[in-house]
């Protein structure tokens, strides 16, 4: 994953099913700082986290974010939603799966199976700023069910 908080950029590793686009999610992360530090913190860190392989760690900030950008997701109409909220969501879900799958217990299927929900959550929430990673994953995930 692209490793990044709300006040600054580190270099990103090679594209693969882990990893976020980094401009994209500085730019989320920023854009949701000036709405809602607490939501932008939770993803920086959650970013951070899975770009230091600290696992737990990512698994609980993105669990926060993904928390605070559903409240928001659903409340009041969809449309008056700023689309922040749906980029914060898709990667926040994108950080809990790659999270989640990379804990130990990553080949139980079970585990498995909720990571995928977890990004299925996020293509179907999320807007497209991150549809590409999260459906990488999604491959990923699937060929590791299969």
């Amino acid at each position: 994953l692209m490793v990044y908080s709300a006040s600054r950029r580190v270099k990103p590793r090679k594209e693969d099913a882990s990893t976020l686009d980094a401009v994209v999610l500085e730019a989320v992360v920023a854009e949701l700082d000036a709405t809602d530090r607490a939501a932008a913190g939770a993803l920086g860190r959650a970013s951070d986290a899975v770009g230091a392989a600290d696992w737990r760690a990512a698994a609980e900030h993105s669990a926060v974010a993904q928390e605070l950008a559903w409240k928001v997701l659903h409340t009041g109409h969809w449309t008056e939603v700023a689309p922040v909220w749906r980029a914060a969501y898709a990667a926040a879900c994108h950080c809990a799966a790659v999270a989640c799958t990379s804990v130990d217990a990553a080949s139980e299927r079970e585990v498995l199976l909720g990571a995928l929900r977890t990004v299925d959550l996020g293509l179907m929430l999320g807007d497209t700023r991150f549809r590409a990673a999260l459906l990488r994953l999604a491959r990923r995930l699937e060929t590791l069910l299969s």
